[in-house]
């Protein structure tokens, strides 16, 4: 899930800060934060996983 490039500059030297997950309902959502080395702008990447659909998925794509 780490981004490719800084979405406001396109620089490639990233510094990933610390996640942070929260439970909503019935889905999780991580907060990847980020930091551009190169011109000091700082953006999110969320990640939502859906309880029951997304990891009855995970767990099937491994058995099977």
């Amino acid at each position: 899930m780490e981004p490719i490039l800084c979405p406001f500059c396109g620089g490639t030297d990233l510094f990933q800060e610390n996640d942070y997950s929260v439970e909503l309902d019935a889905e999780y959502w991580t907060v990847h934060h980020w930091e551009c080395m190169e011109c000091g702008q700082s953006f999110d990447k969320i990640e939502v996983v859906h309880e029951q659909g997304d990891f009855e998925g995970i767990n099937e794509s491994i058995t099977h």
